[in-house]
Order: C-alpha cells, then structure tokens, then sequence
C-alpha cells in the first residue's frame, strides 16, 4: 500500500476515528477528545511519503509570560520520554506533540501507523494536564519540577 491520504483515512475508520482532509493544506486531521477537550491530530506524509508526520495539539495557549517556563519544562519532558516530540510554537503560542518517523519503501504499514496514533493520544493524555497548568500559571516550573523530584523518589522507595 502507498503512503496516501486514502490510506489514512481508512485507518482511523478502522480504529473509529472520524477522520477528514483539510483542502487548504492537504493534511489528514482528526480529533480525539479526553476529560471534555478536543485534541487536533493531523497527519501528512513528506518528501514523496519517505516520511510520516503526526502532529498533536494540546488544547491551550501558553501565556507570553510562560513561553520560556514551556520551553524549558517541554526540553526536560522530551530528555525523559523515549519517543519525544513535544514542541512549542512561539508565534501561535501552542504546545504540540510532534512525531516525524521514515516509512519503509515508501509504503503504508496500517499497524505502524495505529501505533504512533496511540502513542500521540497515551502521551498528550498523560502530559497535558500539567502542560497546561504551567501554560495558564496555576503551576510554576519550579513547583512542577518539585513535584517530578517527589514521584520518582516514592518510585524509588517502593
């Protein structure tokens, strides 16, 4: 199978998610939604479908004040995860997850590509809540580190 928006599509059919192309750009988006928010997920291929690019927002605006707090906590997050992605888009002020993987020969693995879609939604699922607080200023970086510092310790301990 070739790496193309049919093929995306069907595969997010399969997997039950409401998938669409915006005609401006030409991308695959869909939304997945956790805790009653909407997370953007569009999906492309590049360089004639070597590469595969998905890209997840988290939904909230960093607060000019806190781009270089995300910045920095977003730098640590990605030292930590093994497949790190997260990226901060200054001009529009969003957080996003960012996937960008080779495909093999050009061709479409419907399997790879289910696994990345659940890689994107465990991981903004599991990061967003802090990504936002720090985003609106209801956590400082300093606390949030605090926090990490405290959990791997208990980690350690048990």
């Amino acid at each position: 199978m070739k790496v193309n928006e049919h093929n995306f599509l069907a595969s997010l059919k399969k997997m039950k998610i409401e998938g669409k192309v915006q005609q401006e750009t030409n991308q695959v988006y869909a939304v997945f939604h956790h805790e009653k928010k909407e997370y953007p997920i569009f999906l492309r291929s590049l360089h004639e479908g070597e590469l595969l690019q998905f890209l997840t927002f988290i939904p909230c605006y960093v607060e000019q004040s806190k781009v270089s707090d995300m910045a920095r906590f977003l730098h640590m997050l990605n030292k930590e995860l093994d497949m790190p992605g997260f990226c901060i888009d200054e001009g529009s002020l969003t957080v996003f997850y960012r996937l960008v993987l080779p495909t093999l020969k050009k061709e479409y693995n419907e399997d790879a590509f289910e696994a990345f879609i659940n890689t994107s939604q465990t991981i903004c699922k599991s990061f967003a809540t802090v990504i936002e607080a720090l985003a609106i200023g209801a956590m400082t970086l300093e606390e949030i580190i605090k926090k990490a510092h405290e959990l791997r310790g208990s980690q350690v301990e048990a």
